[in-house]
């Protein structure tokens, strides 16, 4: 029986709770497969757009994560090129500080993004949903 409810493993047995203590509270309403309740809007969303809203709260979570670190610093670079510093960027002081930046945060595991100074930006900013938007949504495609 535990098998058919799902409730033969720890996190099974963790969203049978969860759903029962819904139940037993007397909700009605919609609930998600971890045995969540979940909005009559966030019901009517497809699980492409569930999935893409799940994405996109975990790369703000990361993002500010991220954020409240301190900037990491880039190990020591190699020798570049003239024509590559040029094609990189690096040929000016605002150009190398960019790059460096951009280095230290791929060198530290940080793998989200980043704005055009290299920066995080914040994900609670009304002016970067659009893009943070396509950027979960994009990282469904390629994961």
């Amino acid at each position: 029986m535990a098998r058919l409810l799902g409730t033969d493993t720890p996190e099974g047995a963790a969203r049978f709770e969860r759903l029962s203590a819904l139940r037993d509270s007397g909700y009605a309403g919609p609930v998600d497969q971890e045995g969540n309740a979940i909005s009559e809007a966030g019901a009517r969303k497809s699980p492409q757009e569930r999935r893409e809203a799940t994405a996109l709260e975990d790369m703000k979570a990361e993002m500010r994560k991220w954020r409240a670190l301190p900037i990491p610093q880039a190990g020591p670079a190699e020798p570049m090129s003239p024509q590559k510093a040029k094609l990189l960027g690096c040929d000016t002081p605002e150009g190398l500080a960019r790059y460096e930046r951009l280095r230290a945060y791929r060198e530290a595991g940080y793998d989200g993004p980043l704005d055009s100074s290299s920066s995080i930006p914040d994900p609670d900013s009304p002016a970067e949903q659009r893009s943070l938007d396509m950027l979960a949504a994009l990282s469904l495609t390629h994961s």
